[in-house]
Order: C-alpha cells, then structure tokens, then sequence
C-alpha cells in the first residue's frame, strides 16, 4: 500500500470517527432532555414486595433497613432510626445525600430524638469504582438509569412511609444534600406529598456544579467545559434542572442552606437558587466548608438549622 492509499485510509478513518461522535453527542443531548414524566409513572408502579432488618442502636432507637420491590421491577433499599415508642406521629426527614453515604447518613445524626431521619441508598446497581475503559463503558448506562430511578423510587418510599402508624404525614421533609439537590428538588415537584424542602449545598445551575467537579480532578482547563457538558447530558441534567423544579413547588415552602466556605459549589449558586424559588422561602447559611460526612459539626448545625424551621417547612 503507497503512503497515498494509507494517507486517504486514516482519512476516511477519522471522517467516520468524528461522524460517529458527532451522532452519538447529539443522540445523549437529545435523549437527556426529553420528557420523563410518564416514564417516572410508569417505573414508579406499586408495592410488590416489603424485605426489612431490625436492629436497636447505641441510643436506644430503632434502626431498621428497608428494601422495595416495585411491581415494575424497580428496587430500593432505605434506612430509618426513630424511637422504639412514641406518643405521636413524628415528622419525617428523608434525605438524599451524596452517592457513597446513601442510606448510611443516618448514622451520622446519632440521637435523633422526636423525629425519624430517613436515608435512601440510590438505586445504582454498579461498581463504586471503575477503572479503565471497558469497566467504565459497563458502568455507565447502569449511572444512568440510576439518575431516572432515584426519582420514582424515592415517591415508592413514600409510599410505603404513609402506610406506617408513626408516620406524620403533614410533616414529611425532603433533603437534598450535594449530589441529592436536583434529585430532590425533582422529587418534590413531582410528589405533592412532600410537605416541605430542604436544599444544602446545591447548585442553581448543575452544569458550572459539575464543571467544578471536573475541574477538582483534572488540570487541563480546556477540558472542563466540555466534560461537563457531556456528564450533564450523561446525568439527564436537563430532566432534573434544579432552579426549574424548586420554581414549581409554591405553596410549599423551600429553604436553601449554603455554606459559607464552599469548596464545591461555585459561589453565589444558593443565592441563585433562593432567587429562582418562590415563596415561601428561606435562606440560610452553615459556617464552614462543604457537606461531609467526616465533617460533623456540619451535620449537627444542618439538623438544629432543620429543627428551627421544621414550622417553616411543614407549615
């Protein structure tokens, strides 16, 4: 073969692998954006199984591990920690935090008093950790039914919450933290049965969120914007638009909780996101960095922050 026929070769090469990319980038913006909501109904379905474990923690309360079978197929596990007896329904804090804390968070609030605290596992069926191409092409499309799952499993939890005695149905409160807001701002929009929302340490917009993710992992600036731009679109971003799902939600009321020295969130994101709500709403601040889990003077300020506006939220 001359130097020609290989030259025109990679040529033709390249023409098909930049049409190839061009397709499939336009394929993932188009499916990213398109209407899910009778897709969130139809996966949503009804209870079909109930599997539980018991257990009694440090301080006496009852902590039990919940998984859901829905009759469509989908499956969720959740933790609760709440008193053993109480004298009324106790109010309900659901919380959807970052992707490796799940459902353990509940752990993180130790005695939680006159009050069930709810951590949800997303429903994420994959490694935790990929390495190298193959694993990561496996785990993708498994990440991403994740992204659409949370939402209906999260209205399945609920289901099965206001079938529980304990359970206060006018005090049921959905936390977002990190990762959790635009699940959770989504959630509320679509689940009239949220009474209020809580949002901490989120993004009014998730793509410039991600991109400063990237940017915490990667050096090459030039890359930033068009990495995040692809996982926006890879994580339905457009399905789960935080500011428009939080603009939907009045009457119920939105309080937004940013942290005064956030590494992860660019600045000014829980102003925007105060803006884009309607009223009833509040704004308020922790001291301090991000949300996490080894950072527990942040979880103990977020929980008296979430007592002092539990009338604000319910109301």
């Amino acid at each position: 073969m001359t130097i020609a026929n290989v030259r025109s070769v990679l040529k033709y090469f390249l023409l098909i692998v930049v049409l190839s990319m061009t397709l499939s980038l336009t394929w993932l913006r188009w499916d990213s954006g398109r209407p899910r909501d009778d897709w969130f109904n139809e996966r949503h379905g009804r209870i079909d199984a109930v599997a539980t474990e018991e257990s009694i923690t440090e301080h006496g309360q009852l902590a039990k591990t919940v998984r859901l079978t829905s009759d469509s197929g989908l499956q969720v596990s959740f933790r609760i920690i709440r008193d053993v007896q109480t004298d009324a329904p106790l109010p309900v804090l659901m919380i959807l935090g970052g992707h490796r804390t799940g459902s353990d968070a509940v752990e993180l609030f130790g005695d939680v008093g006159q009050r069930s605290i709810v951590g949800v596992d997303y429903p994420y069926a994959g490694p935790e950790k990929v390495k190298g191409v193959i694993s990561i092409a496996k785990a993708i499309p498994l990440a991403r039914r994740a992204f659409l799952d949370t939402v209906p499993a999260v209205s399945l939890i609920l289901d099965w919450l206001l079938e529980q005695d304990w359970v206060d149905e006018k005090r049921i409160v959905l936390i977002g933290a990190s990762l959790g807001v635009p699940f959770a701002a989504t959630v509320a929009a679509r689940d009239p049965r949220v009474t209020g929302l809580m949002l901490v340490h989120g993004a009014a917009d998730n793509q410039l969120w991600l991109e400063v993710q990237v940017a915490r992992r990667l050096d090459t600036e030039f890359l930033h914007y068009p990495l995040a731009k692809i996982l926006y679109w890879l994580a339905y971003g457009p399905v789960l638009d935080t500011s428009k799902h939080v603009a939907t939600l009045s009457p119920r009321p939105v309080l937004i909780i940013g942290a005064r020295d956030d590494e992860r969130t660019p600045a000014g994101q829980a102003e925007l996101l105060f803006d884009a709500a309607r009223e009833p709403k509040r704004l308020r601040y922790t001291d301090g960095r991000h949300i996490q889990p080894g950072r527990k003077e942040i979880v103990a300020a977020l929980l008296r922050i979430a007592d002092e506006e539990m009338n604000f939220l319910t109301q």
